[in-house]
């Protein structure tokens, strides 16, 4: 084999070999890439949507477990009209309305972050067959609130009444409310007032329980997609666990706002905050009492005064002990107690 051949032999090898590397770093850049962007997709749209599914869930709830056991809610029966909330001041929403104004704002918020899922659906990659069962629970619990008369097309509407433009943020609770103070914005949200209302009171219960299903089961695929964990049950646990305490919200006990209210706290200090006494200690301190050590000698001696008479307790003199001294017989240089050497 000439010199040529081994030339054109070896400038072929190293255009595949460059070729070959050129395209494994160009496809591990791209998937890099799609990975980052699929992140940046899940961070945007679906952690909210699973983060505001367990909110609303939750505060459901809390209004189902009311009516089941006393047959009301009673923190949520402010108003008997949403009209009412018209000329409302901060000290409304921020007290005694913070209730039902902050469960129509969470229900707000997440009709905004179903209705961005649904609009940027079409650009998300999701794994496997999630990209036909996203579209069809969150279906499903657009259906279940228009069973509560919130129709379709008003969840879309409030949903964006939630947020913010051009920041395309979420409004806070305090913003929502200056749009439930005004009239001709606070007219949309009503069918959601109305349908908290009529719960409060111990109404549409089937209705209620329809949307709370359809909330677990997509709370349940997001968990499974996200591979997080069981986000209600996590909610529910952060609620119940709360240090017990004021609120400093409507001053009640443990479980926020409307935890003491509906049985989110319990224990014998549930109602703390509420003017009631904390529960004792279940060890309590013994009363003093006499001295219960049988050993006189141990107890203390009193003083001797002028008309005490002879010491109750007899005093014996210590004894010194023997006095040190060289033992008879020892002679000098020996130690004591040691005898004269008898030799061999």
């Amino acid at each position: 084999m000439d010199a040529l051949s081994v030339t054109l032999i070896s400038a072929v090898t190293s255009g595949a070999i460059s070729l070959t590397l050129a395209w494994v770093s160009g496809r591990q850049q791209r998937r890099g890439s799609e990975r980052v962007q699929r992140e940046t997709r899940t961070m945007a749209y679906l952690n909210p949507l699973r983060w505001h599914t367990a909110e609303v869930h939750h505060r459901l709830s809390l209004y189902a477990t009311s009516v089941d056991r006393d047959g009301c809610y009673p923190p949520a029966q402010v108003l008997a009209d949403p009209r009412e909330m018209e000329g409302k001041g901060a000290d409304w929403f921020a007290g005694k309305g913070v209730v039902l104004g902050s469960s129509v704002w969470m229900t707000a918020c997440l009709f905004a972050q179903m209705t961005r899922t649904r609009h940027d659906l079409p650009f998300l990659r999701l794994a496997g067959n999630d990209d036909t069962r996203l579209p069809g629970l969150l279906q499903k619990v657009h259906a279940a609130f228009a069973a509560c008369e919130i129709y379709y097309a008003t969840q879309s509407s409030i949903g964006t009444d939630a947020l913010l433009e051009p920041e395309g943020r979420l409004r806070s609770y305090r913003e929502f409310c200056d749009l439930l103070a005004e009239p001709d914005r606070r007219v949309w949200a009503d069918p959601v007032t109305w349908f908290l209302i009529a719960v409060a009171h111990g109404e549409r219960r089937p209705a209620l329980q329809r949307a709370l299903d359809a909330l677990s089961e997509l709370s349940a695929f997001l968990d499974d997609s996200l591979a997080g964990g069981a986000s209600l049950r996590a909610r529910h646990g952060a609620e119940i666990h709360r240090p017990r305490g004021r609120s400093p919200v409507t001053g009640t006990g443990a479980g926020g706002d409307l935890g003491a209210a509906a049985g989110a706290g319990s224990g014998p200090d549930a109602g703390v905050g509420r003017g009631r006494v904390p529960s004792l200690s279940p060890h309590p301190i013994p009363a003093p009492g006499p001295d219960p050590s049988p050993d006189p000698v141990l107890r203390p001696i009193p003083a001797p005064g002028p008309n005490s008479g002879p010491d109750p307790v007899p005093r014996p003199t210590p004894d010194p002990g023997p006095r040190p001294g060289p033992e008879p017989g020892a002679g000098p240089g020996l130690d004591a107690g040691q005898g004269p050497d008898p030799g061999p």
